[in-house]
């Protein structure tokens, strides 16, 4: 069984200086859809070859890189990198490594291949490592698959001193180098870069609220909560029963039709919410807070709020064409400003109240597309309670299939925009670009519902006006063009910051792994999503639910350790008492860990 000893991590590459034939080149070194992909390649034998041939062992896209580029080795003194080539670049922690020489690595050293900057990540060990069952012996470049128990030494043998300044660091003998031809593009100079700006830094619910709390303070807090849900709940109920007995009078087929239809978009948007919320993943519960925000506590206001407002505009508008369509601008702005408002209070409230679970851009959009759900169910209940027997194809084309997205996209954008302030120290952004993503919320919201209002009231009165009614209809199918395109924007900014997620990962939880918190697979797994959700799967099948509980705990577990450090590092304050959550994950990591290992311990003597 191979055991993985370490890993390194693709800190930065930058852009070559010049290309020797851009024509061949171009569209040869491709990314990931993700960022994920290939950015953290785990080490599992003892001598590594990097390179941009696709023999090696890790192959780096990098058209300034050569085909065999250097040798990674791990042998009885430790790390070390060999250059292979006869003038290209390598570099440890910024001290060249002549062609054919090697210099010596620890667990953090940066080493720089070209223009791809990478960082040693493995745990600190001494002189010499522990036995491991992996294939050891290398003959003309392959492995032997027979698996021994020691560390081979690696033929390289030291020389005296060099007279450089740099007599600290081991020098060994040349190597024979490969023939092989220049690389594609030259690199820049690593001499000028600035330093690499490090990342900026999720905690247990344990310090969300201020530990100076008192017990009876936070079950007074609780208690406030459950009694506004509970009397949210009954007047929504209440209301609801209200428009179902209505709908009686019409059949029993819109009431079926009623309470089934529009549970379809509120599934497939948790569906979608669960899918893109792949690193630090929210606890189900603050998930379910958030969809009955949407669709219990904040409907009774709006719908207050909004009929009062219609009276008051029906009652000040007279009925001739210009005020028509003066007061249908007002009867958007109404239900955009009022919906949008109770919605957003649902973000504000969690990100001031539980701020340590409110993590950056993907926590607001996830918070927001469930309060929009939540929202849009209960509203599409009472549409389609009312207006089935008539209008069941169009409510079904335009509330289902068209309009499933519609209100957990306006909300989603200033759920974005209030998660940004978690990426920013800048007080003038902190306050400036939530404010935006609360105008784009109303605005998106305001015009969908003046067209609809309108094109609605023209269909009404049309009569027997086939063109005019084909015109209303042609612009409430565009009517959905901008939050499709909002929805355009929203996913641009999701992948970006899932691309954030992953790089904090490995900034953060680097040096964990070199202090023996993280262990390197598992470093290598937090930040591809997808495989790690491969792995998940598989521990579930092998060893039951109550182990793959455990696993996805211990990674959520290390992933809030990062995100706990990279909000540290954005200004967050300690937490009041000795224990600070930094070190309450840690504890947990090592806890979930023995209780992993103890279980399959467990199974292996069955």
């Amino acid at each position: 069984m191979n055991q993985n000893f370490g890993v390194l991590r693709v800190v930065r590459v930058k852009p070559a200086r010049s290309a020797v034939n851009t024509t061949n080149t171009l569209g040869k070194y491709p990314t990931g859809w993700l960022p994920e992909d290939g950015l953290v390649h785990v080490l599992s034998h003892y001598e590594t070859s990097i390179g941009r041939a696709l023999s090696n062992d890790i192959i780096l896209m990098d058209p300034t890189v050569s085909r065999e580029h250097a040798r990674l080795v791990l042998d009885h003194i430790g790390w070390h990198i060999i250059n292979l080539t006869a003038r290209n670049i390598v570099r440890v922690n910024g001290l060249p490594v002549p062609g054919g020489e090697s210099r010596p690595m620890q667990p953090q050293d940066v080493l720089v291949l070209g223009s791809t900057m990478l960082q040693l990540i493995a745990p600190n060990t001494s002189n010499t490592p522990p036995a491991m069952n992996t294939s050891t012996s290398m003959q003309n470049g392959s492995r032997n698959p027979q698996a021994v128990d020691t560390i081979p030494t690696v033929r390289i043998r030291e020389v005296s001193p060099p007279t450089d300044g740099l007599s600290t660091l081991a020098r060994y003998s040349p190597v024979s180098l490969p023939e092989q031809p220049e690389p594609e593009q030259e690199a820049q100079d690593w001499e000028d870069e600035e330093e690499e700006s490090v990342l900026g830094a999720g905690v247990t619910m344990q310090f969300a609220l201020p530990q100076r709390m008192g017990i009876r303070t936070r079950w007074l807090i609780a208690g406030i909560g459950i009694a506004i849900l509970t009397i949210s709940a009954m007047i929504t109920i209440i209301l609801n029963t209200y428009v179902g007995s209505s709908a009686l009078h019409e059949g029993v087929l819109n009431i079926v039709a009623a309470l089934t239809i529009p549970l379809v978009p509120a599934i497939g948007i948790n569906l979608l919410v669960n899918f893109m919320d792949r690193f630090e993943r929210e606890p189900w519960f603050l998930r379910l807070a958030a969809f009955l925000w949407g669709a219990i506590i904040a409907i009774p206001p709006a719908l207050f709020i909004e009929q009062n407002v219609d009276t008051f505009l029906q009652n000040a508008f007279d009925p001739n064409n210009t005020s028509e369509v003066l007061r249908v601008v007002f009867q958007g702005l109404n239900a955009g400003i009022t919906e949008e408002t109770i919605k957003g209070l649902g973000l504000i409230l969690l990100f001031i109240i539980l701020r340590d679970e409110f993590d950056n851009v993907t926590d607001g959009i996830v918070y927001g597309a469930l309060i929009g759900a939540g929202f849009a169910m209960v509203e599409n209940f009472n549409y389609f309670a009312l207006n089935s027997k008539n209008f069941l194809v169009f409510l079904i084309v335009g509330r289902i299939i068209l309009g499933w997205l519609g209100h957990s996209t306006f909300i989603a954008c200033f759920g974005a925009a209030l998660g940004y302030i978690r990426h920013t120290k800048v007080r003038w952004k902190q306050i400036v670009i939530p404010l935006i993503g609360f105008l784009v919320a109303v605005g998106l919201h305001s015009f969908f519902d003046f067209v609809d209002f309108q094109a609605s009231a023209v269909i009404r009165s049309s009569g027997d006006n086939s063109a005019v009614v084909n015109l209303a209809l042609l612009a409430i199918i565009g009517n959905y063009i901008p939050p499709f395109l909002a929805q355009i924007g929203l996913l641009y900014i999701l992948i970006k910051s899932l691309a954030h997620e992953a790089a904090v990962i490995r900034e953060f939880l680097a040096v964990e792994v070199s202090n023996g918190v993280v262990a390197v697979n598992e470093y290598a797994l937090l930040q591809n999503s997808f495989q790690r959700t491969k792995a998940e799967r598989r521990i579930w099948r092998k060893y039951g639910f109550k182990q793959w509980l455990r696993i996805k705990a211990l990674y959520q577990t290390e992933i809030g350790l990062a995100f706990r450090k990279w909000h540290v590092s954005m200004g967050d304050k300690p937490k009041l008492g000795y224990l600070q959550p930094e070190d309450a994950y840690r504890q947990r990591i090592k806890r979930l860990r023995n209780e992993i290992r103890l279980y399959e311990a467990k199974v292996g003597q069955k």
